[in-house]
């Protein structure tokens, strides 16, 4: 007979195992006993059982379980395994079979079970279970992780962080429309002196299960900052980092606290940290989670989505939280199809719609970039542009590709730049353009590349045109339209002659930044545009127009808009600058004020 201790209760139990028919003190397996109704109240484990759980005794065994057999089940799983046995329960009374799940063990050692039991009736306690506990492997998809190597991640993490066995490697992110290095992420990796290279799937599940994961996470953190801080130091070129935060982080810790205590004792700007944080920690009904969330935005540091896509609830989190940037899961470039490339394309006009930046992982051939960078994706990341690497290697690598290394103050200009371009048949590009005349193209589409090429230009003979005054006789037109969009703050337009093509050019600055202006452009060629008039009968009447008027506009009444095809001289209305005139009425009245007698300027037909 044995008497343990129940940890919630203080009578003492006696279990005298001749009231159990059938059982035997020295059966071979893992073998307990369970009363027959809520809270399943434990009545007896053999030996097996017992070192099972990590546990010294019967006795020990009831206080780490408080004498509940449910809770040999580890918290994550044992909402579930009771459900599955009610359930299998109200089909076969008798008992139930295979309920799988992690076990909760003294130790925090990983433990992955079947368990199994029938329905006995007793005369001393009644209805009971007879239960048996038989351990199995770990079912995770393509991961299988040793049992040894479970046991040493666990009893050896605090060494290996404190002999650096953990390393931080860290993986490039590219800005799309520059090709330079604009962030990296910061990645675990595990070099174990006697097993060797740990992949991520053999020690962060595992610590995860055990909820040791934050401490994993706090000393990326304090790596990357103390690395960060060494550059700042020596002067040394550097980008933001982002980090990525476990679920189970923020039931074990304050993470604005350990987030925000790191960074002072380096003293890094907040915005050299980016938050990554996967779909499966917002989705969870948490008030805690999304205090710590939207206390870190508030504070400055970006809040990144890491994932999207791959769970159940984007649109749903999209809805609940405000992140900064989304990034795309992996999976949608791995299945590259048709299908996968509308679904690319609807998230990230999407998120431009919502005022979030973009970032697609798994970038690993030249279509998947070229792709991307046709739909306007802001960031790429992934083997194409570079493994995970030590800080060394990658840098190393950077500079073999021949990349730059974005600075700080272009980041939010190049964001703007990158929210600007959209997915669309029209001829559109994007130029940065200086305040003293020259420019550069960011961005075109194939339809703006083929129309050029079809009037007889490559992209540089543009940038030539628009760059060197007397190269062109549209550069002065030009400067002046974009000087018009930048006072105006809206869309304005110009047409002209090229080669008997009617061209016409809708523009609109939409960024001024250190002497650096954004400026998007659309243009049609008028003469072959299927919505015009035919060639020969758009030619004959716009030089007959021409030949007789001064200025010819079209004037669209819905949109109150004056739209210049032809100006000699300054344009009427519109303060004598060229572009878009707003207020029809308004440019009447300005006409009316300089060319019409004054006696007549009240007659309907004036105004």
């Amino acid at each position: 007979m044995t008497e343990p201790t129940g940890s919630t209760e203080s009578e003492k139990y006696t279990i005298d195992l001749r009231q159990f028919p059938g059982v035997m003190e020295n059966l071979p397996c893992c073998f307990y006993i369970a009363e027959g109704k809520e809270p399943y109240r434990l009545l007896y484990a053999n030996e097996q059982t017992i070192r099972l759980l990590d546990c010294r005794d019967l006795e020990d065994l009831y206080r780490h379980t408080a004498g509940m057999t449910l809770h040999f089940i580890a918290m994550d799983d044992r909402a579930r395994i009771k459900q599955d046995i009610l359930h299998a329960l109200a089909k076969t009374p008798e008992g139930f079979s295979h309920a799988r799940g992690y076990l909760f063990t003294r130790t925090n050692r990983i433990r992955y079970a079947d368990v199994s039991g029938r329905r006995v009736q007793t005369e001393a306690y009644g209805p009971v279970y007879y239960c048996t506990i038989q351990e199995i492997d770990i079912p995770r998809p393509g991961v299988v992780v040793d049992r040894d190597i479970r046991d040493r991640v666990i009893a050896h993490l605090d060494e290996a962080i404190e002999k650096h066995w953990i390393q931080v490697y860290y993986q490039p992110v590219i800005r799309t429309i520059t090709g330079e290095l604009c962030g990296m992420e910061a990645l675990a990796r595990w070099v174990d002196p006697e097993i060797g290279f740990l992949s991520p799937g053999s020690f962060i599940p595992v610590l995860e299960q055990v909820r040791l994961i934050h401490r994993l996470d706090a000393f990326v953190l304090e790596e990357v900052c103390r690395m960060l801080r060494q550059r700042l130091d020596e002067n040394l070129p550097i980008t933001p980092v982002s980090f990525n935060l476990s679920r189970y982080d923020f039931d074990m810790l304050d993470i604005f606290d350990l987030v925000e205590t790191t960074r002072r004792k380096y003293a890094v700007p907040r915005d050299f940290l980016h938050v990554e944080i996967t779909e499966s920690v917002l989705s969870r009904d948490s008030r805690a989670v999304q205090q710590a969330v939207n206390h870190l935005r508030q504070e400055g540091y970006e809040i990144w989505l890491d994932d999207f896509g791959s769970g159940y609830s984007s649109l749903n989190i999209l809805k609940d939280y405000t992140v900064d940037l989304i990034k795309l899961d992996m999976g949608f470039l791995r299945n590259f199809t048709e299908k996968s490339r509308s679904i690319i394309s609807s998230v990230i006009a999407m998120a431009k719609d919502l005022g979030i930046k973009t970032l697609a992982e798994g970038v690993e051939t030249p279509e998947h970039a070229d792709f991307l960078a046709s739909i306007g994706c802001g960031r790429q990341q992934g083997f194409f542009y570079g493994k995970p690497r030590p800080l060394a290697g990658t840098l190393a690598h950077i500079r073999e590709e021949r990349r730059g290394i974005e600075q700080r103050k272009w980041c939010h200009y190049y964001d703007v730049a990158s929210m600007v371009i959209r997915q669309t048949d029209r001829m559109s590009a994007l130029f940065d353009a200086l305040e003293n005349g020259r420019l550069r193209f960011l961005y075109t589409n194939r339809a703006y590349r083929e129309q050029l090429q079809a009037l007889g230009y490559r992209l540089q003979d543009i940038e030539e045109n628009l760059s060197i005054k007397g190269k062109s006789e549209v550069y002065d037109l030009f400067w002046e339209v974009v000087s018009r969009s930048r006072q105006s703050h809206k869309e304005e337009s110009f047409c002209y002659i090229d080669s008997g093509n009617y061209v016409n050019v809708r523009l609109r600055v939409v960024y001024a930044m250190n002497h650096h202006l954004l400026v998007h452009v659309e243009f049609q060629n008028i003469s072959r545009s299927i919505e015009g008039l035919q060639q020969r009968k758009l030619d004959d009447n716009l030089r007959y127009l021409y030949s007789i008027f001064e200025n010819v506009c079209i004037v669209d009444f819905q949109q109150d808009t004056i739209d210049p095809l032809y100006v000699q001289g300054g344009m009427m209305g519109n303060g004598g600058k060229p572009g878009v005139t707003h207020d029809i009425r308004k440019a009447l009245q300005e006409v009316a004020q300089e060319f019409v007698y004054e006696e007549d300027r009240a007659l309907p037909c004036v105004l």
